[in-house]
């Protein structure tokens, strides 16, 4: 039997979410402390100055976010407007000295719970438009760009701390 586009997508959340747990499972307390790098450039206006850590303890949090704002579309509501630094700099105050064992913990339980959401998506909804506040897109792009795309780019910004 094929795989379902679904099943696809889920599949490589669950290979991009490893890969970015992998990594911050072999990071030692002083890469941990490295700042991280645009990458591959400065998105969204945004500069990647925050600690490795914070980095990814954000990565961790704004997963179930995502897969929220999602079910959300899905559900035909509104996407409120977010203001993303001003979320990141209080996640950077807040979390300033989270560990490395506390965002593993949270990554592990996000890879199950949010790959049997994506899984649950109906097939026939993945190529809705729906407005956000980006502009219109589908939920297939959502699932690409943003659910897995945000965990690539902060684990390349992560990986181009780490090369120097």
């Amino acid at each position: 039997m094929a795989a379902t586009r679904v099943s696809t997508y889920a599949d490589a959340y669950v290979t991009t979410h490893g890969q970015f747990t992998d990594l911050i499972g072999s990071l030692s307390d002083e890469q941990w402390r490295l700042v991280g790098k645009n990458f591959p450039q400065q998105l969204n206006n945004e500069d990647e100055s925050r600690p490795i850590g914070v980095i990814a303890h954000h990565v961790a949090d704004a997963e179930q976010f995502i897969i929220d704002r999602i079910y959300a579309m899905l559900e035909g509501k509104s996407l409120p407007p977010i203001d993303i630094h001003e979320i990141n700099a209080r996640q950077a105050v807040v979390h300033a000295a989270v560990t490395r064992d506390e965002v593993l913990a949270h990554l592990r339980v996000n890879e199950r719970q949010i790959a049997a959401r994506v899984r649950a998506i109906p097939e026939d909804a993945l190529d809705k438009v729906h407005e956000t506040p980006a502009g219109p897109a589908t939920i297939a792009q959502r699932l690409e760009r943003v659910l897995i795309g945000h965990i690539k780019m902060h684990q390349g910004s992560i990986e181009d701390a780490l090369a120097g």
